[in-house]
């Protein structure tokens, strides 16, 4: 997120995906947000049917996914997880997975706690930390509080024209924030061929350079160059940060900088060094983090 004029811009945007949105053409997609979080499925193990074309389609357009799983808090928590995890093992999420609570059969405190088992089994059978979905209207009232999902970068429901989501009860950092969804007559606009007339909307919290180095993508701003083929180098890459370093080698420690490349900047590199991260070798002794780089 960037501030000009006081208000917020958000470079990073996106979309949410179910089987009601149809046929997607992500090339559409593309053009309008840099990623979308599609729905593996619901309840006890319930497979989203439309997620294997929506998985193919987005990985043919370059188009980053994470995965989220609509709950039915009371039904059988090993049954969700099972679910869940499945289908992250059948199609890899790019960019997290997600938690989608919004519906129960239980009273305050059981519902909590059914929650937390199931997070608990997620990550025991993934290895990954789930972030939530959620809106006031639910969590204030039919959650207890809590503040075990506080420090996680959620993903706040709060359709509103507002600079800011307001967040529930317990919660304080927020990663993605659907701002729209019902009644907003995007679907075509960003994609869907036979679906929904309604498109659900998000903004990322993280900037480009963020976003990149969280999830490890190459998305670019919205409109903006999209990068060379895999194998290939750009004539010159700008820095998107402050401050770049230079080190004298492709290793991020305080030990080898040996300079500074400032924002806005052009760099020429050589070549593309892969060791855990991404490096461009701009001379015999001199390497770049990709990461905070982008394209002209």
């Amino acid at each position: 997120m960037s501030i000009v004029m006081g208000s917020p811009v958000w470079e990073v945007q996106g979309v949410d995906v179910s089987k009601w949105n149809g046929n997607m053409n992500f090339a559409v997609t593309k053009t309008k947000c840099q990623y979308g979080l599609a729905r593996y499925g619901y309840g006890d193990g319930w497979k989203d049917p439309k997620i294997d074309e929506y998985y193919t389609g987005a990985n043919a357009n370059d188009f980053p996914l994470g995965g989220y799983w609509f709950n039915y808090i009371g039904k059988d928590l090993n049954a969700h997880a099972q679910g869940f995890a499945e289908e992250i093992r059948n199609h890899p999420p790019k960019v997290g997975i997600r938690l989608d609570f919004e519906w129960t059969s239980l009273g305050m405190q059981d519902t909590l706690d059914w929650m937390i088992a199931l997070d608990k089994k997620v990550t025991q059978l993934t290895g990954l930390i789930a972030e939530v979905y959620s809106a006031i209207w639910f969590w204030d009232s039919k959650v207890a509080p809590t503040t075990y999902f506080s420090g996680r970068m959620n993903w706040p429901a709060n359709w509103t024209t507002r600079d800011y989501p307001s967040l529930p009860r317990g919660w304080t950092k927020w990663g993605d924030w659907q701002f729209s969804a019902d009644g907003n007559r995007k679907g075509a606009e960003y994609g869907s061929t036979n679906g929904d007339a309604d498109m659900d909307l998000n903004r990322s919290f993280y900037t480009v350079v963020q976003f990149n180095a969280k999830y490890g993508t190459h998305i670019v701003p919205i409109g903006g160059t999209p990068p060379p083929p895999p194998g290939t180098l750009p004539p010159y890459v700008i820095i998107n940060t402050a401050e770049l370093a230079i080190h004298s080698t492709p290793q991020a420690v305080q030990t080898n900088i040996i300079g500074h490349a400032l924002q806005g900047s052009k760099w020429y590199p050589l070549e593309e060094v892969v060791s855990g991260i991404s490096w461009y070798r701009l001379a015999n002794g001199a390497y770049i983090s990709k990461g905070y780089t982008k394209y002209p």
